[in-house]
């Protein structure tokens, strides 16, 4: 008996198609879903930003609701250090402590910033001037990113004092700057 292998191969071909074909068909789907209704938007937050002594000295702005405050006026002289002691407060108008963390997000160096800047230091401090924490922003590194994650208790002890040091090596010019951007984490 003769075999032929050529339409013996299409014709397993077409089988082992049919197999597959009937497989996928017979799958049996279920459906899940996931509603969200309504989204809405929430009136007030516990943790807000407050304007602190030195506030218009670094030329602060508070804006979204006390969820963003910007500086657009701090400095600092070559060679010598300058402290905002307390530009903005972080306050808890809660019922409850929350856990708060403060964290550096990033940074853009303009001139020769990114050589000439020795570090920046955000340190947080309690409403009795007690240490809470700090974070070391050091152009070259070394320095650590995070201040950490506190608890920040309610009521009129629930605020922070938010101190920047800022310290320029000797041969900055007025052309070097740097913008940083701090990201601050609420857990509800």
């Amino acid at each position: 008996m003769k075999i032929n292998y050529k339409r013996s191969l299409k014709f397993l071909t077409l089988l082992i198609s049919a197999l597959f074909i009937s497989t996928a068909s017979a799958a049996i789907y279920n459906y899940m879903y996931m509603y969200a209704t309504p989204i809405g938007v929430k009136g007030t937050y516990d943790v807000n930003f407050y304007e602190g002594a030195d506030f218009s000295n670094a030329g602060g702005t508070i804006t979204n609701n006390r969820q963003t405050v910007t500086f657009t006026d701090m400095k600092g002289s070559n060679g010598t250090l300058a402290t905002y002691s307390d530009p903005v407060r972080i306050c808890n108008n809660g019922t409850v402590a929350h856990n708060v963390g403060l964290a550096f997000d990033s940074w853009t160096f303009s001139g020769n910033a990114e050589t000439t800047l020795n570090y920046v230091n955000i340190t947080l401090f309690d409403y009795n001037g007690g240490f809470v924490g700090c974070m070391s922003l050091i152009p070259a590194g070394g320095g650590n990113q995070t201040a950490g994650t506190y608890s920040l208790t309610s009521g009129s002890n629930g605020w922070w004092r938010v101190q920047w040091d800022i310290l320029w090596f000797g041969n900055a010019t007025t052309g070097d700057s740097v913008s940083i951007t701090l990201k601050i984490t609420v857990e509800s």
